[in-house]
Parts: C-alpha cells; sequence; structure tokens
C-alpha cells in the first residue's frame, strides 16, 4: 500500500436519524485501523428499502451536522444526497476515486449490510476500488454471501465458527476485514418506531439529536414531514 495515500473510511446510510450505533462503529474502526478520517454519507434514496420514503434529506443532514458538530476527525459528504435518486455504493466510490486520487478508501459496514453486499449493484466491482471493514457486534453469526464467496474464490466458509479477527483477501489485492466491536444494539427503525409510540429514546442517540427530534415533531407518523 502507498504510504502517502490516505486513509479515509467511507460511512453510508439513511442515517435517519443517526445515532450511538453509528458513531460507535465510526469511533472504533477508524481507531482500530488507524484512519485519518471518517465520512459519514446520507444516501438519497437506498435501493434496498425503494418502498420506504425516509425523512427529508435537510432534517437528516441538520442531524448529522448535529452529531458531528465536535468530531474534527468525522464529516459529511451529500454527493449522493446532491446526485440525488437511488444511491448506488459503486457510483459514489467510483466518484470519490476519480476525485481523490491520493485517497485510499476503506467502506465500513455493520454485519447486516455486509450479508447484503451480493445483492448489491457491481458488487465484485466495489471490492477494486476500496478495503471493506465489517464490524459486528460479539455474538452475531456472520455468514458469507455466496455469490461474494464466488467471486473472492473461496470454497468453504471461513465464517463458520465465527472466529473473528479475519481479513479474505481478494484477487484485486483489496481486503475484506471482519471483527468484532463492543457497541450498543441500536437501529433507526427502533428509534422510529419508539418515538411513535411515546417511548423514551435519549439512550440511543446524542442529547442534541434527541432535541432536534422533539423540536420538529419527526417521527410522529408514518409519514415524515418535509423541511421547507
Amino acid at each position: 500500500m502507498n504510504s502517502e495515500l490516505k486513509r479515509m473510511g467511507l460511512l453510508g446510510g439513511t442515517f435517519d436519524p443517526v445515532h450511538n450505533g453509528h458513531l460507535d462503529l465510526a469511533t472504533q474502526t477508524m481507531q482500530l485501523f488507524d484512519l485519518q478520517k471518517v465520512l459519514f454519507i446520507p444516501v438519497s434514496q437506498s435501493p434496498h428499502k425503494l418502498q420506504d420514503r425516509p425523512s427529508s434529506s435537510p432534517h437528516r443532514v441538520a442531524m448529522l451536522e448535529l452529531a458531528l458538530d465536535q468530531e474534527t476527525a468525522f464529516s459529511i459528504d451529500l454527493l449522493e444526497i446532491e446526485k440525488g435518486g437511488v444511491s448506488y455504493t459503486i457510483e459514489t466510490l467510483s466518484r470519490l476515486k476519480e476525485s481523490h486520487p491520493d485517497w485510499e478508501l476503506f467502506l465500513i459496514l455493520g454485519a447486516d449490510a455486509f450479508m447484503l453486499m451480493d445483492t448489491w449493484k457491481s458488487f465484485a466491482d466495489i471490492l477494486k476500488l476500496c478495503h471493506v471493514l465489517v464490524g459486528t457486534r460479539p455474538g452475531i453469526q456472520l455468514v458469507l454471501p455466496a455469490k461474494l464467496s464466488q467471486a473472492l474464490g473461496i470454497k468453504k466458509n471461513p465464517l463458520e465458527n465465527n472466529n473473528l479477527p479475519i481479513t479474505l483477501n481478494p484477487v484485486a489485492g483489496k481486503t475484506i476485514q471482519l471483527y468484532q466491536i463492543p457497541t450498543q444494539d441500536i437501529s433507526s427503525r427502533e428509534i422510529r418506531l419508539k418515538v411513535q409510540a411515546g417511548k423514551e429514546i435519549k439512550n440511543l442517540l446524542p442529547p442534541a439529536i434527541d432535541h432536534y427530534i422533539m423540536k420538529h415533531q419527526l417521527y410522529r407518523t408514518e409519514s415524515p414531514p418535509i423541511m421547507v
């Protein structure tokens, strides 16, 4: 690896809302893999959630800005929001590679996203553009997707005994590194449902995000309000 390349972590998602699980994943991954920066990249529309309409981009971006306000090593890249439409990881990576040839890209994923990776657009080409870092909570049983195993030339599932950390080495020279991090079991959907049911959420996300959700009455109904 070229030592002059900047080690840049990429964490994509709907972030509706951003929560402590996202922040823990970014913080611990950055420390473990000596990343110089982590970019949070909010999607415009996830291809795996076409049936769901997320909160408006301004709300989601505003919450990200509040969550990352004091985090100098974290920043937001709005290239998918600005592009609009369905967001595809391969297109985002290609654009980042083209505009930042001095970056070594590390795509940060949670276990759930990784186990769906073989359904992504041009998933095999993703491994030519970036390293993949998969953070999972202890006790989660990981399964290497069949098509991904085939693309990597792996016949036997190396995750069978869930012995982590483990590094997989694709032919292209990029790595997939799977590792455990002690983080909270939180999902954005869980938070939205709790708000809708009038339940407590303050321990699941930064206080500023909790206040923002209350101020703007987010997630009170199934149809998210639009910021104007």
